[in-house]
């Protein structure tokens, strides 16, 4: 009864003219709702990093391990800040295992390798 009244309200509003929320959930009644699209760069930061991975990279942590941004999987977007990213093309460069698969290393040898940087930093937030 609830969901007609619903379909019902949203029909009058639509019919009106005007603009409600009900009209949003009346459209998901039948169906699933598709759930909310994050905000693109939601979760994302940029810092700046030292050599030998040196400069400014976007990334965000990704399970337990930092993942930079990155449109091929492999190389970070080093230079762009997170407003300058086009995130529906983001393919991240996880550290760990996937670092590894494109690099040879996981990016945790190094001290001062981003991937040991930001996991660090992340953990002391």
């Amino acid at each position: 009864m609830v969901a007609k009244i619903s379909m019902m309200a949203g029909a009058v509003v639509l019919a009106l003219g005007l603009t409600s929320p009900m009209v949003a959930n009346a459209v998901c009644i039948d169906e699933p709702c598709p759930p909310p699209k994050p905000a693109a760069g939601a979760g994302w930061r940029s810092a700046n990093f030292p050599a030998p991975n040196g400069g400014v990279v976007a990334y965000r942590i990704m399970g337990n391990n930092p993942a930079c941004a990155s449109y091929d999987g492999r190389n970070c977007l080093w230079g762009m800040k997170v407003s300058q990213i086009d995130f529906d093309r983001v393919r991240p460069l996880v550290c760990g295992a996937n670092h590894r698969a494109a690099w040879g290393v996981t990016g945790y040898e190094d001290r001062r390798h981003w991937c040991n940087l930001a996991r660090r930093v992340v953990s002391t937030d």
